[in-house]
């Protein structure tokens, strides 16, 4: 969380004046949004996982050959998917938000979407209803309605924008909670643990060549957790890299040159690029 909101109320002020000054498109700044919109894009199949594995669980705890359907849905892991379901439409509205700065950088207007209500009422389990997340979200939300139904041009969106920038950290924040707590701290590793106990149980007093045959296949499915669990990790590690990138954009854009903000801002473009086909590799 960004504790002074000054500097980051003066980003988009800074914008217009590069674009105004130097009459030319802040690239660096265009390419630091597209790659937080591609990383928050990445992060949608993770958020649909979490409750498929909380039904993979659910199923592992069945012996082999037991020749029943596998449950569809359960009390815990629709809850769990709920959570999801929170998550994905709060990254959404991120990369909607993203998605806005970039338009402004580009071309001095915005092409916000429509459907930033919708998404507030679906990620209202993210945080909890009277959370400081929610608020974040909430403000987000009503500049990017505001943004999509008045016209703006540049000079009057850069205004709102800042109102909502202070937010993005909390938002981002409370994303990587869920994965790296939820997702990777729990339901992946009970998803492992269960699944280590099923194949145990069944191996017990079975021929040396079943018990070969069913390590390969444990082994199998190990590794599609193990890919999860690092697609996962590598999101974290892209939300904080976005996190970070936007906070130093707040803190020194003020007192940066063009040239000056590029360097800024291209490693972690750079980053986010390389780390996004990591987040994809198991979905």
């Amino acid at each position: 969380m960004i504790s002074n909101r000054a500097p980051i109320i003066s980003v988009l002020v800074v914008l217009l004046e590069l674009w105004l000054v130097s009459c030319a498109t802040p690239d660096a700044v265009s390419k630091f949004c597209g790659s937080a919109t591609s990383t928050l894009a990445a992060a949608a199949p993770i958020f649909d996982d979490m409750k498929q594995s909380c039904l993979r669980e659910v199923n592992s705890r069945n012996e082999f050959a037991t020749f029943t359907p596998p449950i569809q849905n359960e009390g815990n892991c629709s809850l769990i998917g709920d959570q999801a379901k929170s998550a994905a439409a709060a990254a959404k509205i991120l990369s909607e938000y993203f998605t806005a700065i970039n338009s402004v950088a580009s071309f001095g207007t915005s092409k916000a979407g429509t459907d930033a209500q919708k998404l507030l009422s679906e990620a209202t389990a993210l945080g909890g209803a009277n959370s400081a997340t929610q608020t974040a979200l909430g403000s987000i939300a009503q500049f990017l309605v505001s943004a999509a139904t008045s016209g703006y041009r540049q000079i009057q969106l850069e205004k709102d924008l800042s109102k909502a920038s202070g937010d993005v950290p909390i938002v981002v924040t409370a994303l990587v909670t869920i994965v790296r707590d939820d997702y990777i701290g729990r339901q992946l590793l009970s998803e492992e643990q269960k699944l280590s106990d099923q194949y145990r149980e069944f191996a017990r007093n079975k021929s040396p060549e079943l018990t070969l045959m069913l390590d390969g296949r444990w082994h199998a499915d190990e590794q599609g957790i193990a890919a999860r669990r690092a697609s996962a990790q590598n999101l974290v590690i892209a939300l904080e890299t976005l996190s970070k990138g936007f906070t130093d954009l707040a803190t020194n854009s003020h007192h940066l040159k063009a040239k000056e903000l590029a360097g800024l801002l291209e490693p972690y473009a750079a980053q986010l690029q390389t780390l996004v086909p990591q987040i994809q590799k198991a979905f």
